[in-house]
């Protein structure tokens, strides 16, 4: 007798697989209990298995960050790295409200970009490299090209590096009729260049770039094409206000013109 209801208060309690739901807090709300394992499967977002992250809760408690590719890690071949993963390795998950915290210099909700210094300070558009590329404004200046449709080996940062491209209020190329610098420079664009004008003291043209290369560049101004000569040489440039302070016996915007009696400034 004391055997059979030993048995039978056996057969009563509750099997270990719904021991581990109640256990697991009923997966939270979050996601289903498998009875037969006593396991949470956990709702996207929250632990489930096609989410990507560094923990999953095992009661579905804790939230899974976005995931970008991985600014670095180790590669799985000659041509394939920057695996997925939480912010994009360069920002830290905060579990409660699955968002991630980026680190200086990165953004996006996986800190999958980076930053614009200054947010190219107002005088620029903050744009991603395959953009940049196929600008023939953008510095350094090129010719048009491709940087794209190879996301998972040459070109994975496509949409992930970016940069300003400084405004100006002149036509900014290699062509005619294009000067091969910028109104606003810089790397966030807080400078600005001076008025520019051919040296009157030379019978050189130092604003022809024609033939001539760009700065950090190897192709060359097409014939008409156009340097930006600062001060005409004559003056030093004031880059935080973009204007010209002439040296003694000249003067103008450019500081172009010339005359004994110009005291310069």
């Amino acid at each position: 007798m004391f055997r059979f209801l030993l048995l039978l208060s056996l057969s009563l309690l509750p099997s270990t697989s719904a021991q581990g739901c109640g256990m697991l807090s009923n997966c939270n709300g979050h996601g289903t209990c498998t009875v037969s394992t006593g396991k949470c499967s956990c709702y996207e977002g929250w632990g489930a298995d096609t989410d990507i992250a560094y923990y999953k809760a095992p009661d579905c408690s804790k939230r899974v960050c976005p995931a970008g590719r991985a600014w670095g890690d180790v590669p799985t071949s000659a041509t394939s790295a920057h695996a997925l993963i939480e912010c994009s390795n360069r920002g830290t998950c905060d579990r409660g409200s699955g968002a991630c915290t980026c680190f200086d210099g990165f953004a996006g909700d996986a800190c999958q970009r980076l930053k614009c210094p200054n947010d190219c300070s107002g005088h620029g558009q903050c744009l991603n490299v395959q953009r940049l590329a196929s600008m023939t404004n953008a510095e350094p200046l090129s010719n048009a090209t491709t940087y794209a449709g190879f996301e998972t080996t040459h070109t994975w940062d496509e949409d992930m590096v970016y940069g300003c491209v400084c405004d100006s209020t002149w036509k900014v190329g290699l062509g005619a009729g294009k000067t091969q610098e910028s109104e606003w420079f810089g790397n966030d664009c807080s400078l600005r260049r001076c008025p520019s004008g051919n040296d009157p003291r030379t019978a050189a043209d130092e604003t022809d770039c024609g033939g001539k290369a760009a700065k950090w560049s190897t192709e060359k101004g097409r014939t008409g094409n156009k340097c930006h000569v600062d001060c005409s040489n004559r003056g030093v440039c004031d880059y935080r206000t973009g204007t010209c302070a002439c040296f003694v016996g000249y003067f103008g915007q450019a500081c172009n013109e010339q005359s004994a009696l110009a005291t310069g400034g």
